[in-house]
């Protein structure tokens, strides 16, 4: 029925045009983007308490689940569900550009958890949630390290969600890019909230050098004066995926 509605909508407002904001849903999304592809290997970074794993798990059923979570809150609940589902492999690991140690800034709300500092904006939106309560120390890896380490599995489709610390990530996955990823889901800012944080314009450029271009974007959040600040976007491989 939601499909529906949002296809009614969509018509009503834009006819045949479209809003460069999609009204799709992005999980709905992919299975179509990806059909007829073998999707053996997921990535959800910033799994949290894995509600992200399940719905891909849902979408891709024959894929495993490499699920990144260095927050200590989500351990109990992500190991419990990797033993209810084989496909999930929790990884309690930060990812980056680099390996070793660095802190994690856990917050008061834990969706604001992160490698980085919590700047004004987020502080503006949420200030009690912004909060830094302790700091964690957490073992940095790189995607295409893990994945050395690990039997070089198939990542076709990313998942970040590591409030600010996207591009790090992606450039420690350059090979991963390059080889087998079809599709990236990521969150993206468009003005910072974290200091130092990935902007859109960063992601985009770094991922068109590997052959990804911009699909579509989805639920923008915008702060009290009306200045967009965050939304979620899908890149695909363009080559690889005939588009």
């Amino acid at each position: 029925m939601a499909n529906l509605f949002s296809s009614f909508t969509r018509k009503k407002l834009f006819g045949k045009g479209r809003n460069l904001v999609s009204f799709d849903e992005p999980f709905a999304v992919m299975p179509r983007l990806l059909k007829g592809r073998a999707i053996s290997g997921i990535i959800d970074a910033g799994a949290s308490n894995g509600r992200i794993s399940k719905r891909l798990l849902r979408k891709f059923p024959d894929a495993q689940v490499y699920a990144f979570e260095p927050n200590p809150l989500y351990a109990v609940a992500l190991k419990q569900y990797a033993q209810e589902d084989p496909r999930f492999h929790p990884q309690f690991l930060a990812l980056s550009d680099s390996e070793g140690a660095a802190a994690l800034h856990i917050t008061e709300s834990p969706g604001n958890t992160s490698l980085l500092t919590p700047g004004q904006r987020l502080r503006d939106i949420d200030s009690d949630g912004a909060a830094v309560k302790a700091d964690e120390k957490v073992e940095l890896v790189t995607i295409d390290n893990w994945a050395k380490r690990n039997n070089d599995p198939a990542i076709e489709v990313m998942k970040f969600d590591i409030q600010g610390a996207e591009l790090k990530a992606l450039r420690g996955a350059a090979g991963m890019l390059a080889d087998s990823t079809l599709l990236v889901y990521t969150e993206i800012c468009f003005n910072s909230l974290y200091e130092g944080g990935t902007i859109y314009s960063e992601i985009d450029l770094f991922l068109r050098d590997y052959g990804f271009g911009l699909y579509d974007i989805y639920k923008p959040k915008y702060n009290s004066r009306g200045l967009i600040m965050w939304a979620n976007a899908i890149f695909v491989n363009l080559k690889r995926l005939g588009l």
